[in-house]
């Protein structure tokens, strides 16, 4: 009997030992396309490993059908952790955790307003990355590039108006734009939808023939759409989220860049170690490294003039050090 007791201890312990600390990832759209869940996928390959097993939900494009799957992975108990993304999730999170309080919840890229002992949410600066944007268009559109207009102006696309969009990033676009080319304009867009490459040209086009010379995308797929009316034009276009350069060098001059990989990737070692410290909600930005820039991209060395370069470099280098206020006076 005490054999018998001894070895399903050891057993036990062994299991235990050997037990991997699964991770279930709910994206609220698809991975393909989407350069901020392409990262996502990246971040949580990069820590899946022998002590730890992640799983991607595709939650496809109805926001109807995203809580009720979070909801089903949280009543499963497969996972240790649960990780969902965006600034649409933070109700469904909220609503999720009161009904499985034992399920430990991550929201990444959006922010809870309250704390909540289950559920740890970190959001981004987006301002900062949309302001460097505006710093950038607002160069290129005096310079002497060769698409560049003697008018000054310069555009936006979105995807689709959400809080951050018209609180915190175009405001910040703009402002980073009237820095330094205080008489330029911002023309602004919104396409209707993330993956709509038809709508994105037919976008870009109308911006461009107002005297548009150079587009902020941040658009998801219908970004493509943009990329092509101005590879057609010999116009520019800014990217986000992740380096889209060498997709059509010297179309596209640069990137605001959103880490969120390292962000992913750091949650999840963090939470599988027990280091993970649940009820806080934080924001990260340019001091904390997780926005960046393009700078050390060969083709934005070789097609952006230098002196455009040293001055993005010495207003990051502002952000990096909280010497500016992007969305103050």
């Amino acid at each position: 009997m005490k054999r018998t007791l001894l070895l399903l201890v050891v057993l036990t312990a062994i299991a235990i030992a050997f037990a991997k600390y699964n991770v279930g990832i709910l994206i609220p759209g698809e991975i393909g396309g989407n350069p901020i869940y392409e990262l996502v996928a990246a971040g949580a390959e990069k820590a899946e490993g022998t002590e730890i097993s992640v799983k991607l939900v595709e939650g496809g494009y109805n926001p109807g059908k995203w809580e009720p799957l979070l909801r089903s992975m949280a009543a499963s108990r497969k996972y240790d952790l649960l990780i969902t993304l965006t600034e649409g999730m933070p109700d469904p999170v909220k609503r999720v955790a009161a009904e499985f309080p034992e399920q430990k919840i991550v929201l990444v890229d959006g922010i809870l307003n309250e704390e909540i002992e289950n559920v740890y949410s970190i959001g981004f600066r987006d301002e900062e990355m949309a302001f460097l944007a505006g710093i950038f268009a607002g160069l290129v559109t005096r310079s002497e590039l060769a698409g560049s207009n003697p008018e000054h102006i310069v555009g936006l696309i979105a995807g689709d108006t959400y809080p951050a969009m018209t609180e915190k990033m175009k405001p910040a676009y703009e402002k980073g734009v009237k820095l330094v080319t205080p008489d330029a304009q911002v023309v602004f867009s919104v396409a209707g939808s993330w993956a709509d490459p038809t709508k994105g040209k037919e976008l870009a086009a109308e911006q461009y023939d107002k005297g548009v010379d150079i587009i902020l995308s941040i658009a998801g797929g219908t970004g493509i759409g943009i990329i092509d009316e101005a590879s057609t034009r010999g116009t520019y276009v800014m990217g986000v989220d992740s380096n889209i350069i060498p997709f059509k060098p010297g179309t596209i001059l640069a990137c605001a860049l959103k880490h969120i990989d390292r962000v992913i990737y750091d949650i999840i070692v963090d939470a599988s170690r027990g280091q993970l410290i649940y009820g806080k909600n934080i924001r990260v930005g340019v001091s904390e490294g997780v926005i960046g820039f393009t700078f050390e991209d060969e083709n934005y060395k070789k097609y952006v003039p230098e002196w455009i370069r040293e001055i993005v470099k010495a207003y990051y280098t502002l952000l990096k050090y909280s010497l500016i206020d992007v969305l103050g006076e």
